[in-house]
């Protein structure tokens, strides 16, 4: 019957006009042409060329039957590609978490480079907070993660890329009992900080134990507009946070209370050129910021 290796030689041999030139081209001896092409014929119950001399000629048979075996052939080609795209990284689905600062400043513009040349990956991004993520990286849910390193980094099982720190700042809403000279201790603290990780640092506004924690910075800023929460965030959302939210920064600020992103994936991960290209989007954008 029709298969790929003899729909390749029916469509050669049409194109090139004889069975030796057909063979060459195949790389094949024409003997073994000859008995291929035969027995596709058998198979398929009529002659496919006329035979003048060793010039081919197609029957009605086989003007017939090749657009369909041209299809096949392109199918299959096109098939082959779209596999070799999807092991170099280039089709398929890329998934990505983002921590809570990442996904406010960074996630936008690097998700706009990656595609502004021309990818064809599907990214899914989960955003959340970085603990979790890191967790659902190490079990293979994640291809990518961008977000605060916390304990990953002590992990040999993960590449842990560091992006640069960032210090962070308090806010609060504009008529905050605090900025009319109220002790800061006393308000309770909103922040993207797991408590265990936040009572490990040094805080020099609010209380050790925060009294809202959320992986959504606009959820954060919402809560403290209409609060007294003090709201403590990476200085690279603060432009942000203050412009959409009417939030005013806080001092003192401590130099000690920082961020650490870093860009996190499996050591024993397969290569993936869409994942590689993602990684330098990320890497560009906050090195920039």
């Amino acid at each position: 019957m029709l298969s790929l290796r003899t729909a390749r030689l029916f469509l050669t041999a049409a194109d090139a006009g004889t069975l030796t030139a057909a063979a060459d081209r195949l790389n094949v001896s024409q003997p073994a042409a000859s008995k291929a092409l035969g027995q596709l014929e058998s198979d398929l119950g009529g002659a496919l060329f006329d035979r003048a001399g060793r010039k081919l000629i197609l029957t009605p048979l086989g003007e017939a039957l090749l657009p369909r075996a041209r299809a096949l052939v392109r199918q299959a080609e096109d098939l082959k590609a779209e596999a070799e795209r999807w092991r170099a990284g280039e089709d398929g689905v890329l998934s990505v978490g983002a921590g809570p600062s990442v996904t406010y400043r960074l996630l936008p513009e690097a998700v706009a480079r990656f595609y502004q040349t021309g990818r064809t990956v599907q990214l899914t991004v989960r955003a959340g907070a970085a603990g979790m993520l890191v967790d659902q990286v190490r079990h293979g849910a994640l291809d990518l993660v961008a977000a605060d390193m916390g304990d990953a980094v002590n992990d040999p099982e993960l590449v842990v890329h560091p992006l640069p720190e960032e210090g962070v700042t308090a806010l609060v809403r504009p008529d905050h009992p605090a900025l009319k000279g109220e002790a800061l201790a006393g308000f309770p603290l909103a922040t993207a900080t797991p408590p265990d990780r936040l009572s490990r640092q040094p805080l020099p506004w609010g209380r050790a134990r925060p009294g809202l924690v959320c992986d959504d910075y606009t959820v954060l800023a919402l809560a403290c507009s209409a609060s007294d929460h003090i709201l403590a965030a990476p200085r690279s959302v603060v432009d942000r946070l203050t412009a959409e939210h009417g939030l005013i920064p806080l001092a003192p600020s401590s130099p000690d209370l920082v961020v650490r992103p870093a860009l996190i994936y499996r050591a024993n991960a397969p290569h993936s050129a869409a994942r590689q290209h993602l990684f330098e989007c990320f890497e560009a954008v906050a090195r920039r910021a």
